[in-house]
């Protein structure tokens, strides 16, 4: 019967606003404000929002990197914060929610969300700041995997294994000599765990051993001769 009781449980202010025929618009939380100046505003105390629902949370990440909008400081605080309780939810409520995002998800989204992406995928925590120690990168496995994400078309399979294809480097890293990093079959390593995730995460079938098949191959050396073209697709 009340509507701004009923707004006042939504998650963010720009979902939190309502138009009536009869009774015109409601916006009690300052949600189209927001929206004008793109900002992402949780509803009331940010905190009490995501121990509410967690997947709130993964929900803030995608309607930023969506919509272009930038994360109020007190919201950001409580996602980061309280993103450990993700772990509670249910598996394919997670899996649901990462698969509406990667394919909206730039290199700096990835890169600004860390903390979170971390969180539900843990296995990528050790892949942050882990200097390559090679002439053939740029950068540290993490902002690396993240422009490989950018850069692979917006499809399920081609973004999980972008996401996970290096997954395995930490644990396969050595030094030469030389003081260059090799990463022996972190192919191999890679697609191990990324089936233990999707799985993990309740993937279908289908997702998981395309995705799990890209990595496991994705050193193999390709050429423009017909004949081992036509091995390697055999």
């Amino acid at each position: 019967p009340d509507i701004e009781r009923d707004l006042a449980r939504r998650d963010f202010t720009v979902n939190a606003m309502a138009y009536s025929p009869s009774r015109g618009f409601a916006d009690p939380f300052g949600g189209q404000a927001d929206l004008k100046n793109h900002i992402l505003r949780a509803v009331g105390d940010p905190f009490l929002r995501f121990t509410e629902d967690a997947l709130r949370i993964l929900r803030g990440v995608r309607f930023a990197v969506r919509f272009g909008l930038s994360v109020e400081s007190e919201t950001q605080k409580a996602m980061e914060n309280l993103a450990s309780r993700m772990e509670f939810l249910a598996k394919e409520r997670i899996f649901d929610e990462l698969c509406k995002l990667l394919p909206l998800v730039q290199a700096e989204d990835l890169l600004r969300f860390a903390p979170i992406v971390t969180t539900v995928i843990p296995e990528l925590a050790d892949t942050i700041g882990f200097d390559q120690r090679s002439n053939h990168h740029a950068y540290d496995i993490f902002t690396h995997t993240a422009y490989v994400v950018d850069t692979v078309p917006a499809e399920l399979p081609l973004r999980w294994a972008a996401l996970l294809h290096d997954i395995g480097k930490p644990a396969t890293f050595t030094l030469d000599e030389s003081g260059q990093g090799h990463f022996y079959g972190h192919a191999e390593k890679s697609a191990a765990l990324a089936d233990a995730i999707l799985r993990r995460l309740k993937a279908p079938t289908q997702l998981r051993e395309d995705a799990v098949f890209l990595i496991e191959k994705h050193m193999l050396p390709l050429s423009a001769d017909p004949k081992l073209l036509r091995r390697r697709l055999s």
